[in-house]
């Protein structure tokens, strides 16, 4: 029987975990075939029947299943390959797709076992009725069997020893499990429905870790919702990572903020090396109320004295995350959570919008907070009893400028100091999105100097330009340059002060020459003296004089 497991994955750099886990437990042969959403579908399309599989395997996400739906029908009307749906997207409203699609079968939840108890029954034809998680057609009737947790991980085969894959993992993401399932029951997340929580074999982590790395594999992330849930596997994977890593490598956690043991951080600052480890921490929200009509308890002291511990360390890379949309915050208190999350000035802040997954309860209860959203994925709300449409878009233009000006650490040291000054990071962003908006900037195209011009030009409008703010955003872009930039402001010394200032420089530092200071600097004046940088082909030199 040939079967063919099919991923489309969101960008190349992702690696589909869960087929490789099916392909890795099933007990007969299989071929794995990857694309991307990019991918046009008629080329995913005839790439799937070129191969005449009899049983085809999608793993269906947010992000791909509208392609899959339009992939099952087209493929089952030139095919008499059986079709199996599994993954987040279907597990939760599976007769929804069922009555909608063409799919011969959905396993929902774990399909390891379930997957490979259907391709057996399907090869003896025998009845597939009593595999655990299994939606199938009776006639006209579709069943669906209750969902079986697997208690024990380790009864699973490894998933990282395929051969086609090993070119590959310099290149792409490798996602580690230690755990499945999460402790809380957050109404707005899928992870909820699962609180069945079990750990993989530690030593099995650590010797997956070694394998990965020592065939180039250097990004990776674990899955695990919540990974410091069990305090001292954590801390022996950290020590395991502190000792064993390779250089270059990285390695992403999810980690709730405020179960972290000060110890646990103190440790991490003190022996791992700047950048080896990133830590995503999901805020949402700082208004106690909201985060307990989501069913969420957050002790807000203690996460945000940990974040600040973590900051002073500057070891950990630090991303937060922020949802607008849930109940009980209006725009008002929203700029609230906003501004006090963004005042810990983390590396990265992600500004999300309230998605309403299938199988949420959050989604099921949408009539008690009014919440409109799209139909289609990723569910997105549009306005609830708090937030009108309008205020979703000035919310959005926050985002635009947190996501350009901030998260891609342009002019991190700048933009901290205007923030500072300002009573509201909030307002300040809309209102300079607003401003970027009416000369026509576009959010997704432009040049770096772009970014630097319009805000330096805000600044001086707008009368914000204390503590030489502009002398140090044209600091930040110079320094950030690898080879001699496009200067976007006016030059401030004539030909014959620049020669006597080069002269000058010249008997100060004679290893450099003066027609080394006219071809590779630029000059700016800074803080009452002068900022002198140049740019050699394989060196930045930085002078003040």
């Amino acid at each position: 029987m040939n079967i063919l497991l099919v991923a489309i994955d969101s960008k190349y750099i992702h690696t589909n975990m869960a087929l490789r886990y099916l392909k890795a437990n099933l007990s007969m042969e299989s071929q794995l075939i990857e694309f991307t959403i990019k991918d046009d579908i008629s080329f995913i399309e005839t790439t799937i029947l070129s191969n005449s599989p009899d049983v085809i395997a999608f793993s269906v996400y947010l992000w791909n299943v509208e392609i899959v739906i339009k992939l099952v029908d087209s493929i089952k009307n030139k095919s008499k390959a059986i079709i199996v749906l599994g993954g987040p997207e279907v597990s939760f409203e599976p007769k929804y797709f069922m009555e909608k699609s063409l799919i011969d079968y959905i396993i929902c939840g774990e399909g390891e076992i379930s997957f490979d108890l259907l391709v057996n029954a399907i090869q003896s034809t025998i009845p597939a009725n009593n595999i655990p998680g299994l939606v199938y057609r009776n006639n006209a009737q579709i069943i669906q069997n209750p969902q079986v947790v697997i208690k024990d991980l380790n009864q699973l085969k490894n998933p990282y020893h395929l051969t086609n894959d090993i070119p590959k993992l310099g290149n792409r993401i490798q996602y580690i499990e230690m755990s499945r399932g999460c402790p809380y029951h957050c109404s707005y997340c899928l992870a909820s429905l699962d609180n069945n929580v079990r750990f993989f074999d530690i030593e099995r982590v650590k010797t997956d870790i070694l394998y990965l790395m020592a065939n180039g594999a250097k990004t990776f992330k674990f899955l695990d919702r919540t990974f410091n849930y069990k305090i001292d596997h954590a801390l022996k994977i950290f020590e395991f990572i502190i000792a064993h890593h390779y250089e270059g490598t990285k390695f992403q956690f999810e980690i709730t903020g405020d179960l972290l043991p000060t110890s646990l951080i103190t440790y991490v600052n003190e022996h791992a090396p700047k950048g080896l480890f990133r830590f995503e921490i999901g805020i949402q929200s700082t208004n106690i109320e909201t985060n307990r009509s989501v069913d969420r308890f957050q002790n807000n002291e203690k996460l945000f004295n940990n974040i600040r511990l973590i900051q002073e360390g500057g070891v950990i890379d630090l991303h937060l995350d922020l949802i607008a949309g849930l109940p009980l915050e209006d725009i008002t208190r929203f700029s609230k959570t906003f501004d006090e999350v963004f005042n810990l000035y983390p590396k990265e802040l992600q500004l999300g919008f309230l998605k309403m997954l299938r199988g949420t309860k959050i989604r099921r209860e949408s009539e008690k907070y009014r919440y409109v959203y799209d139909n289609s994925p990723p569910y997105e709300m549009r306005s609830n009893l708090f937030l009108s449409e309008r205020d979703i878009q000035e919310i959005h233009f926050v985002e635009e400028v947190l996501e350009t000006f901030w998260n891609k650490g342009f002019m991190t040291n700048t933009f901290k100091k205007i923030i500072k000054k300002e009573q509201s990071a909030f307002q300040f962003m809309g209102d300079f999105a607003r401003y970027l908006l009416d000369l026509g900037f576009d959010f997704h195209r432009y040049q770096l100097s772009d970014l630097f011009m319009n805000l330096a030009t805000y600044i001086e409008i707008t009368h914000r330009n204390q503590e030489n703010i502009i002398d140090n955003l044209k600091r930040e872009y110079l320094e950030r340059s690898k080879i001699k930039p496009h200067v976007w402001w006016s030059e401030s010394l004539s030909r014959s002060e620049k020669n006597t200032l080069f002269n000058a420089l010249v008997k100060k530092y004679p290893t450099i020459s003066i027609d080394d200071f006219y071809k590779y600097s630029v000059v700016m004046t800074y803080e009452n003296h002068f900022l002198i940088i140049l740019y050699y082909p394989n060196q930045q030199i930085v002078i003040e004089y």
